[in-house]
């Protein structure tokens, strides 16, 4: 839920967020509201009624969906540090002390930094729907206001036309994004990235065995089986049946027993996850030195910190944020980039094996939780028609080069020829 400084949620966007994505995953629910926040810090920040503009269909003018715009762009903890405080404000009705209390909370940075493109698209993306969502809810309302029939009409009309021509103006100004495809890693970073994490490399970076090797079956783990951070994280111990080769991944959405601030959730279907042999023994290596942590015995999940907590999301952001900061010849790992490393290799595994784009896709979705309607499976098949395509190409270039020095050869025969008989004829002249 989106709070205000007391800790009160917000009834606008708690409504929408309820009614538009209640059957979404909370890491959508959440930046669908991150993209209702932008909206709101922005309103705070620049002085702004947003119930007054959504009621009279005023909106923002160009001006401000500028500054809406670079607002997107940046980190949400500078937008609050940057925030004019404003005593009348709908949403964040602040008393002067406590604002200055809030305000010392936040961090201060002396240069202002940007995210990444895409994540700016995104806010915006659901900052739109946000407004939009707003925007029918109030032309809604014209036909119950005491009007005729044919002035509320045209009222709501005119407020629609105003209303996606906004809309429109945001999409408009939202930054493109780049279209190099999924990343995925190098032969020669995948190799490196192995070596760098196994338990006794002495290039490891991580000095306790028991994190030592939970990282290897980590890493190993989503290598092998494409599963999401979220999925490795919720996996329990009862999920790993180590006598039929198996990690059964499985939906646990708000769950009580589960105590983690950020509980990690599967986004996709509930699945069975194959392990070979040589992954199954890495599980059971982890399982074993996993049990022997007090704290570890007192719950089920199965990946756990020093202490035996459960391992957090932040633990395996920070995981592959060292390796990329200790070994950057490894590339820009992380946990979803194995994933589409494992989509990568996949589609070589379909080359090779002969498999068709129909039996492809539908093993793909399967072993990915996607459904049969899934439009992911298209972006791997599309990444590797290109891939075809490029290679037809440069043999086609090839072999129409394939001459080139018998034609060199052909030009510098005649060029001697030329020169013989252009000397003859300088020798009958004199």
């Amino acid at each position: 839920m989106l709070l205000d400084d007391g800790g009160i949620p917000l009834f606008d966007p708690t409504v929408w967020s309820i009614t538009r994505y209640r059957q979404k995953s909370a890491a959508t629910v959440e930046q669908a509201l991150r993209g209702a926040m932008l909206i709101h810090l922005f309103c705070w920040r620049h002085g702004i009624d947003l119930a007054e503009r959504i009621r009279a269909g005023t909106f923002f003018e160009v001006g401000e969906l500028d500054a809406l715009v670079s607002d997107a762009s940046k980190p949400f903890a500078h937008l609050r540090t940057a925030a004019k405080v404003l005593s009348t404000s709908e949403f964040f009705p602040l008393r002067s002390r406590s604002a200055a209390r809030f305000l010392r909370r936040l961090p201060t940075t002396a240069r202002v930094q940007t995210v990444a493109p895409e994540t700016t698209r995104i806010r915006l993306h659901y900052a739109t729907s946000y407004l939009r969502w707003l925007g029918e809810r109030q032309k809604s309302r014209f036909s119950s206001g005491a009007i005729g029939t044919d002035e509320a009409f045209v009222r709501a009309h005119e407020y629609g036309v105003r209303l996606v021509d906004v809309v429109e103006q945001i999409e408009e100004r939202a930054p493109s994004v780049s279209r190099k495809g999924r990343i995925s890693l190098e032969s020669e970073q995948r190799a490196r990235l192995l070596e760098v994490v196994h338990p006794d490399s002495r290039i490891n970076p991580w000095s306790d065995p028991f994190v030592r090797l939970r990282n290897w079956v980590i890493v190993c783990w989503l290598l092998g089986t494409g599963m999401r951070r979220g999925e490795l994280l919720g996996l329990r111990v009862r999920d790993f049946n180590r006598g039929q080769a198996y990690c059964e991944i499985k939906r646990r959405q708000d769950d009580k027993r589960d105590q983690r601030r950020r509980q990690p959730n599967a986004k996709t279907l509930e699945r069975v996850a194959p392990l070979d042999e040589v992954l199954t023994s890495l599980g059971e290596q982890y399982l074993e030195v996993r049990n022997k942590i007090e704290l570890a015995r007192k719950h089920g999940i199965l990946f756990v910190a020093e202490d035996g907590k459960p391992l957090s999301d932040s633990a395996i952001t920070g995981m592959f944020a060292l390796l990329r900061e200790r070994h950057p010849d490894v590339g820009s790992v992380s946990a979803h980039v194995l994933r589409h490393q494992w989509n990568e290799d996949f589609s070589t595994y379909a080359d090779t094996s002969g498999l068709g784009s129909d039996e492809e896709v539908q093993l793909r979705c399967f072993l990915m939780g996607w459904t049969p309607k899934s439009r992911m499976p298209g972006h791997y098949l599309k990444r590797r028609t290109k891939a075809k395509a490029d290679e037809h190409s440069k043999e086609m270039q090839r072999r129409l080069m394939k001459h080139g020095p018998e034609i060199h050869q052909r030009i510098k025969h005649v060029d001697q020829k030329a020169h013989a008989l252009n000397d003859e004829a300088v020798g009958a002249g004199g």
